[in-house]
């Protein structure tokens, strides 16, 4: 027996956990075990024994390439060995970790000595509070970032292949960096000025330093969480930090905060008095730190006053006057407030003396002025100024004072002035006083009849005066004004009078003025009596004669201020020009030597009322109304209105009022308006008159015609009573109008859009006035073109399919194809689309549609022209080659055709194809019938088949046998 043969299909498997090969092969004949072999690349050699198919080879070195191989033996022999194979043991535990932290970034730079049979490498860091963080690489180093801030993590690499990976190395401990303070906070203590700087726990940290840095810069460290930074500037912003400390690394900073220290002691302090105001400015230097300032000043009187500011003066206003104040200036920071200046005095100006009080006396003509003490005032100045200029000083340093020397007829300002060392009173108290009234002076007197007018030139500060008449009979008369005239009543006639006046003040009067001599004048006649002609407007007054009159003066006084003014002699007079409609008062006086004598009692007569003017009409149209008006006449208690029409009067009536109208007025008629005006006693014949056109009348039984060949609307309606010319206007459904404008009864509209209902009306219309519209009526324009034609063949039944768009007005449609022969065809529809039938084969048509209604078609569409299905071939014809056994098949020409096909049909089918009207169809059986048929093509169609023929191929040909 020969050796057993190598074992087939040998594998291997890696256990990457327990670093165990196992391998698996076939049985070979004639094997009683067998023994596998791992070779390394140096030559080290490791196998394992069975008598099965696998076995296990333990302990192969990690990292390393071996070459599997099978030997089958039996008592004798072994085999060649099996087909070698390679396999990668477990990739190598790295050595030599060594890991370090990375103050900057805390981040964990982990090195290592490459491993064997590695692919890349995986660093894993765990915090003791079970966080991971990793990173992967291909080389020997890896930087390991997102670890937390002041924990410890155990480092360890392993090593990364395909199949397997390594255990992982040894591991190390390294800490990271601590982490950065949090919550930091610092106080001012504002008594000492040092900053006591806290914050929150820093994991990792053994120790802080925090820093204060401003213009100067200041620390402190601690092993706790809290500390107090000394020997800061005043009124300094500083910015805080703290960072951590561990024996490897430093925090960065934390979040800064920023503090401001106690600002600095305000210096320089000043206070500059406003003697007129009393308010004080308070000055002082800059002061460090200092946000604002709040500046207090409390008074003898326990008044306490204050202001705030941001700069370095501010105003005290509102002080007492004549108080001792102590001042003190605090600058505020917003931290600690306390930093106050040393005290600063000063004292205010002196109060206004008050209770001020006068008292004139009548008969000295002196006045005693007195007061009260006024706080702060050491001696007082009084001042006395008149009117006129003239001044009296009195200084005193009691609190009163008496003026001897003062005018008559002034207004003096007395005021009291407190006075201390540096300043006056703020106010100065100010008491106006008056003098007795001075005499009146230049007394004039003028008589009239039996009264008289006396004047005098004004004498100041008088209240009051009172005129004196001593008549030579002993009767006295007075009159009283606050005027510098006045009328003396109820003198007697042909008396001689003395005139004199008196001023009285507030408290004394003036001495007697001078006197002034008059005469009364004689006395006036009586019974009067006035008539008044209406038509004429003539008055004639009659009056009883008066003894000692020489003339006699007679004054007419119209209510429009007109008068009238005549002397006569006689007891009678006429007058011509009064005017019309007024109230007239008429009064006679008596004329001797000059001197006006007592009138007579006025009569008062009416004058007739005056003819109404400026009557104006204006026609409102839309009413059909007529509203007049006129201006009112004097004197007019009534008028009465007269309307008259081209046959007869229509309206007579009365009115109060200076308008009227009239209302539902015949259209087309002319109407005449008077007004006349009348009172009590007088109508007068004369009347304004105005003439006014009433509306046109509405144009009746209007019609319309439309043209469709041009489009054209005709419109006609009777003529309107009263029109000058007319419109007759369309308005479609949407609103759009189109008008016409004519003299005549008819006009032409024209434009009309297509398809469209349009209202029909007419208007009437003059100088001023349009009627209403005729009753409108409607009328239909001609159906739009219709739109968008398409047209398309039916090659099953040679008819042709139109469709188009919709066209406004349409009732139906009419679509007419007309063949290039002159051949017509059409269909009618209701619809967009119809299909034309009845059409000639292979011949081109032109398609056109038409919209229809029963009054007018539209225009003919655009036109399109398409191509009917070709003709079917006629006179098919067939001949078989007898030598060659094909059949040549011929047929008439098809009208619209481009090409042929003919077809033979018996157990099998063959076809040819030609642009011509014959072809030979081959590979036809021998002895079989064949149905021939022909159908032609075009670009879009093909034809039914034509008419068939059979043919007979030739006989088969006798095969002799073998």
């Amino acid at each position: 027996m020969g050796a057993p043969c190598s074992p087939q299909n040998a594998s291997a498997h890696l256990d990457c956990d327990t670093h165990t090969t196992t391998v698996w092969w076939e049985l070979s004949d004639g094997a009683v075990f067998y023994t596998a072999i791992a070779e390394g690349m140096e030559g080290d050699r490791y196998s394992c024994n069975a008598t099965e198919a696998n076995c296990e080879i333990m302990g192969l070195p990690c990292g390393q390439m071996y070459s599997i191989t099978v030997l089958a033996m039996d008592e004798n022999c072994t085999s060649l060995p099996s087909p070698a194979f390679e396999i990668q043991t477990v990739p190598c535990i790295p050595q030599n970790v060594v890991a370090h932290i990375n103050c900057e970034n805390n981040t964990v730079s982990v090195f290592w000595d490459p491993s064997n049979g590695s692919e890349s490498y995986q660093v894993t860091a765990q915090g003791t509070n079970g966080h991971w963080a990793s990173c992967q690489t291909t080389g020997s180093e890896c930087e390991v970032s997102d670890v937390y801030c002041g924990l410890n993590y155990y480092i360890t690499v392993q090593s990364i292949c395909v199949e397997c990976n390594s255990s992982q190395s040894s591991a190390l401990t390294v800490k990271t960096v601590p982490c950065v303070p949090q919550n930091v906070d610092a106080h001012i203590d504002c008594d000492d000025g040092h900053m006591s700087v806290s914050w929150g726990f820093s994991k990792g940290a053994i120790s802080y330093i925090a820093t204060a840095e401003g213009s100067n810069m200041q620390q402190c460290s601690t092993n706790d969480t809290l500390c107090d930074i000394t020997d800061l500037y005043c009124g300094e912003t500083y910015t805080v930090t703290v960072h951590a400390h561990d024996e490897t690394c430093d925090t960065v900073e934390s979040p800064s905060i920023t503090r401001r220290t106690v600002s600095c002691i305000p210096q320089n302090l000043d206070v500059q008095l406003d003697c007129d105001t009393n308010d004080a400015s308070v000055l002082w230097s800059h002061t460090r730190g200092a946000v604002s300032y709040s500046a207090t000043a409390e008074g003898s009187d326990g008044h306490t006053v204050s202001c705030e500011t941001s700069k370095k003066e501010c105003q005290i206003t509102e002080l007492h006057c004549g108080q001792m104040y102590n001042l003190t200036l605090t600058a505020l920071d917003g931290v600690c407030d306390n930093s106050q200046s040393p005290l600063f005095v000063f004292n205010t100006a002196p109060c206004t003396p008050e209770h001020i009080s006068t008292h004139l006396n009548c008969d000295t003509r002196s006045r005693s002025v007195t007061w009260e003490k006024a706080d702060g005032a050491v001696w007082y100045i009084v001042t006395a100024e008149g009117q006129d200029g003239h001044i009296s000083l009195c200084n005193t340093t009691g609190t009163n004072c008496d003026f001897m020397d003062l005018h008559c007829s002034q207004v003096y300002l007395i005021s009291v002035i407190a006075m201390d060392n540096y300043c006056q009173s703020v106010n100065i108290s100010i008491f106006e006083s008056e003098t007795a009234p001075c005499p009146p002076q230049n007394v004039q007197a003028d008589c009239a009849a039996v009264t008289a007018f006396v004047t005098w030139e004004p004498s100041s500060l008088t209240v009051w005066y009172t005129a004196t008449a001593e008549g030579s009979d002993g009767h006295t008369a007075t009159c009283t004004t606050s005027e510098t005239s006045c009328l003396i009543p109820h003198l007697y006639c042909s008396q001689i009078y003395s005139i004199s006046v008196l001023a009285f003040g507030e408290t004394c009067s003036s001495l007697q003025s001078s006197s002034y001599e008059i005469q009364t004048a004689p006395c006036a006649p009586d019974e009067i009596i006035a008539n008044v002609d209406c038509n004429s407007n003539r008055v004639v007054v009659y009056w009883g004669r008066s003894n000692g009159a020489r003339e006699f003066n007679v004054i007419a006084e119209g209510s429009d201020g007109h008068t009238h003014s005549h002397n006569t002699t006689e007891t009678r007079y006429e007058m011509l020009d009064l005017h019309c409609g007024q109230s007239y008062n008429i009064t006679v006086t008596t004329l001797s030597y000059g001197r006006h004598s007592i009138s007579s009692t006025s009569i008062q007569i009416q004058t007739a009322p005056c003819i109404p003017e400026n009557l104006t009409a204006e026609l409102i149209c839309d009413l059909n109304t007529i509203s007049f008006w006129w201006d009112e006449t004097d004197g007019a208690q009534l008028y009465t209105v007269t309307i008259r029409d081209s046959q007869r009067v229509t309206a007579l009536f009365n009115t109060s009022d200076a308008s009227a109208q009239i209302q539902n007025l015949q259209c087309g008629e002319y109407y005449t308006i008077s007004v006349l005006a009348t009172d009590d006693i007088c109508r007068r014949p004369q009347s304004a008159v105005v003439n006014v056109h009433a509306a046109p009348c509405s144009p009746q039984n209007a019609s319309a015609h439309l043209d469709c060949a041009t489009h054209t609307t005709s419109v006609w309606w009777d003529h309107s009573d009263g029109a000058v010319f007319y419109t007759a206007i369309a308005e479609g459904m949407e609103g759009d109008r189109y008008s016409c404008n004519a003299t005549e009864a008819n006009c032409e509209i024209m434009g009309l859009p297509c398809g469209q209902m349009f209202s029909i009306t007419v208007l009437a219309m003059d100088e001023n006035c349009t009627s209403l519209p005729s009753p409108a009526f409607e009328i239909q324009t001609e159906p739009c073109i219709p739109h968008n034609v398409v047209a398309h063949v039916n090659c099953e039944n040679n008819s042709v399919s139109v469709s188009w768009d919709p066209s406004n007005g349409s009732e139906s449609y009419h679509v007419t194809a007309e063949g290039t022969n002159g051949h017509w065809a059409s269909c009618n529809a209701t619809g967009t689309e119809c299909e034309v039938s009845n059409v000639y084969c292979g011949l081109n048509y032109y398609i056109i549609v038409q919209g229809i209604r029963m009054e007018c078609n539209s225009s003919q569409s655009f036109g399109l022209t398409i191509k009917t299905v070709p003709c079917v071939p006629q006179n098919v014809e067939a001949h078989i080659d007898c030598d060659d056994g094909h059949m040549s098949v011929s047929w008439g020409f098809s009208k619209g055709a481009i090409s042929y096909i003919a077809t033979a049909e018996g157990s099998n089918m063959q076809q040819c194809s030609t642009n011509d009207t014959l072809c030979d169809i081959t590979d036809l059986y021998c002895g079989e019938t064949y149905t021939v048929t022909v159908h032609s093509h075009d670009d879009t169609c093909d034809t039914v088949e034509s008419p068939s023929i059979t043919r007979r191929t030739g006989n088969c040909r006798i095969v002799q046998l073998p």
